[in-house]
Formats: C-alpha cells, sequence, structure tokens
C-alpha cells in the first residue's frame, strides 16, 4: 500500500490571513449590571467571574483590596472556611478570590449541571463574607512571611523598586507591601472595603462555555444577590502620578546572578500610540525570535532569557525590559539593550522581519480567541481597559498595519535612553 501523503508530508505554511472573532453577547441585568458572554454550546463546563472595581485606587488602607479579596472566601454566610471548600471539592468545581492592581475578582469554573449551586455560593461570598479575626490574623502572618522570602530574590526586589521609582512610594501602582502596611489593617478595614466597593455599581460579570439563554434568570438572580451601591464616576479616586527624573540605582544582592529592570512610564490601552509602542515592544523584545533575544542569548549568549513588556492598568501604564545576567556580564549586557534600542531608532526595520512580527501576532490572537474560556479572557481585558467590543476586528487590524518608517518613528519617540529608569540587584565583580 503507497505512503498516505498527509502522514509523511509536513502541513504547507501559510500566513494567517483572518482571525475568527468570538460572537459575544452583551446586556446588563435587572440590577444594571453588564454581563457578557462567550457561548459554546455542549461543552459541558461553565466559568462565571465577577469583576469588582475595587482595586488599590479605591483604597483608603494600602494593601486593603488585596487582603479584602483574599479573606472573601475564607468563610461567608451559612458557610464556614471547612465547609466552604468541602462543598466546592464535593462539586469538582473550581473557585478563587484575587486582587490585580484595580479590580478584585472571584472566579469559578464547574459542570454544567452545577451551575445553579455554584451561582448561590458566589452570591454569599460577595455578598456576606465572615472576615473572621482569626482568618485575618492567619493571613497577615503567611503573607509577612511570604514577603521576606520574595524579598530575598533579585528579580522580585528589583521589579519592586522600579515601579516604586517610576509611579512613587504613595501611588496605587507604585507602593509596595511591608510588614507595616499588613499591621496598620485591621479586620475592620477589610469590612469597609468590602461594604463600599464590593457592590452592584462597581461590579461586571463575564460567563463563558456552555449557557444558554435560559440561564438568564440564574445570572439575574446572582446579581441580585450583589450588595447595592453608590453609583459612582468613571475615575472614583484621584491618581497622582510622579512626575521626577529617570534614574539609575545599583542595589546589592544576587551572589550570581543579577537581575536588570530597564522601564519607563506608558499609558492606557486607551491611547493613541499603545498600538505603536506595542509593536515595537514586540519587535525589541516581545517574543523569542526578538532583537533582544537575538542579539543577548543567542549571539552573545549573555543570558537564557531577556524580553520587553506593556502592562497597562485602567489609570497609567508602563514599558518594562527584564533579564537576568551573570554579574560579570553586566555592563555588556546593558550595553547590548541600550544598543538594540538605538539601531531602532537608526535603522529600518526589514519587510522579512515586520513580516515576522505580524505572524507571531497573529498568531498570539489565534491562541487568545482559542476556546470559550480564552475567549472570555480576551474579552474581559477589553472591557475593563474600556475598549469597545464592536470594534474587535478592526482593533486587530490596526494593531498590524505599521511599516518600517512608524516603527522607527516610535521607537525615536519611546526609545530614548534618557527616559528609562534603570534598576540592577547585583554583586559588582
Amino acid at each position: 500500500m503507497p505512503p498516505i501523503d498527509y502522514l509523511t508530508k509536513p502541513p504547507k505554511i501559510h500566513p494567517i490571513s483572518k482571525i475568527i472573532t468570538p460572537v459575544v453577547v452583551n446586556y446588563k441585568s435587572s440590577q444594571d449590571i453588564p454581563v457578557y458572554e462567550v457561548r459554546k454550546k455542549d461543552c459541558g463546563v461553565v466559568l462565571i467571574e465577577l469583576v469588582f472595581h475595587a482595586g488599590r485606587p479605591v483604597e483608603a488602607k494600602k494593601l486593603v483590596a488585596a487582603s479584602c479579596a483574599s479573606l472573601l472566601r475564607e468563610g461567608a454566610g451559612k458557610y464556614t472556611s471547612d465547609v466552604l471548600s468541602e462543598e466546592i471539592d464535593f462539586m469538582g468545581a473550581t473557585l478563587s478570590t484575587s486582587a490585580s492592581m484595580d479590580y478584585i475578582t472571584i472566579k469559578a469554573i464547574c459542570l454544567r449541571k452545577q451551575l445553579d449551586k455554584l451561582i448561590d455560593i458566589i452570591g454569599t461570598i460577595a455578598r456576606s463574607p465572615h472576615f473572621e479575626e482569626k482568618e485575618w490574623v492567619l493571613y497577615k502572618e503567611k503573607s509577612i512571611e511570604r514577603l521576606k522570602v520574595q524579598l530575598a530574590k533579585p528579580d522580585i526586589l528589583s521589579y519592586r523598586t522600579i515601579t516604586e521609582e517610576m509611579y512613587g512610594s504613595d501611588h496605587p501602582y507604585g507602593y509596595n507591601s511591608s510588614p507595616d502596611l499588613f499591621e496598620a489593617l485591621d479586620v475592620s478595614d477589610l469590612k469597609a472595603h468590602h461594604q463600599k466597593h464590593i457592590v452592584s455599581s462597581t461590579c461586571q460579570v463575564f460567563i463563558s462555555g456552555d449557557i444558554s439563554d435560559g440561564d438568564r434568570k440564574s445570572i439575574d438572580r446572582l446579581c441580585s444577590t450583589i450588595l447595592p451601591g453608590e453609583k459612582k464616576s468613571a475615575v472614583i479616586h484621584q491618581v497622582i502620578n510622579k512626575d521626577v527624573a529617570p534614574r539609575q540605582m545599583f542595589l546589592k544582592g544576587g551572589v550570581n546572578q543579577a537581575s536588570i529592570r530597564i522601564g519607563r512610564k506608558a499609558f492606557t490601552r486607551t491611547h493613541e500610540d499603545f498600538d505603536g509602542l506595542n509593536y515595537v515592544c514586540n519587535v525589541l523584545g516581545g517574543y523569542f525570535g526578538s532583537r533582544l533575544v537575538s542579539a543577548l542569548r543567542e549571539d552573545k549568549g549573555l543570558t537564557y532569557g531577556i524580553y520587553s513588556t506593556m502592562d497597562s492598568h485602567l489609570y497609567d501604564g508602563d514599558f518594562m525590559i527584564s533579564t537576568e545576567v551573570a554579574n560579570e556580564n553586566l555592563e555588556e549586557c546593558l550595553e547590548g539593550i541600550y544598543g538594540e534600542m538605538k539601531i531602532l531608532q537608526e535603522e529600518l526595520v526589514s519587510e522579512e522581519e515586520l513580516q515576522l512580527v505580524n505572524n507571531y501576532m497573529m498568531g498570539n490572537y489565534l491562541n487568545l480567541f482559542d476556546g470559550p474560556f480564552n475567549s472570555i479572557r480576551a474579552i474581559k481585558s477589553l472591557a475593563l481597559t474600556q475598549i469597545p467590543l464592536d470594534e474587535l476586528d478592526t482593533l486587530i487590524k490596526s494593531s498590524l498595519l505599521f511599516d518600517a518608517y512608524q516603527v522607527r518613528d516610535m521607537a525615536v519617540k519611546y526609545l530614548d535612553r534618557n527616559d528609562f529608569w534603570e534598576v540592577i540587584v547585583g554583586t559588582l565583580k
């Protein structure tokens, strides 16, 4: 029997011409809470997230948002902490609570048949957490011990330092956790944060998987259990920027390897230059074949990994380059990074490289919308940063429409060495 072609020949390589974006069902509950759905019929599983605008920018005290989020699931309503964990395990579900810079999230995944029961549990957690003193003391002690371990890691220390330098130690995005900040909190602070900010006026619901129109009554029931809250303006807290000249810092640490963080203030996703700087970020260090990886990892062997990232929050953002390198190679690595930035400012990127970056970004978009859970995560990111979802296809296309001259112009505008903070945690040789 002759060999079959598809078993002996690799698939043809061709550029991705179109991203199939998910159908998003968007409506408001009877409590005026925005709900976003991405459906996948017969998959048998459902993911649901309640997201509250209750993060750092609205805190009355530092660290109260993260502390409140962590204790939300440590007992609520009729459930003790142990009983709640047993209920979730018995259902074969997962439930977590977390805090990002801007938001507190309650997230759960369950089988389709368990959705109604899980919704009741989520509603109880959102509305009636216990915030018991013993749970708070335990959480505080663990957090302080965990912090001691983290502060011994050069990469953690360099990140904490550069964000504090860029934003300021009193800025919601710049301050760092410390034992003193934990000790300054008590249970009453957590309860006050919950009563003021885990409310319907700050809530958005994201649900994906095996759902239908018939589930809207259940979702509406969930929304009705959330505490009502006062309607607030889009900017709840005045975020103060710290405008200081960038500087270089060297902190002793890292006996064998040094951690390098180079960063500058950037902007939110709604800024006119976000797509342009994000494209430059990918060219410079956003993927495995990027300029920094090719020059410093593959050609010179200075580091195992180096990358550049765009970190965008609700009110601000930053551009960061990160790597770890042997202490004796610090200077060579730094000059290599700035050298690649300068090349982007002075020379045009080839059409071949532009196509490579476009292919990488299109592949990323494919992953973003691969399945209902990934899709709702992408939709959530856009919705929370106030990007219109009806422009999704246009946004994808516009993020790729950059030529060599535009890339150079963006590099000239945003990759000036004098605009970057530089933090190194290492040991001088």
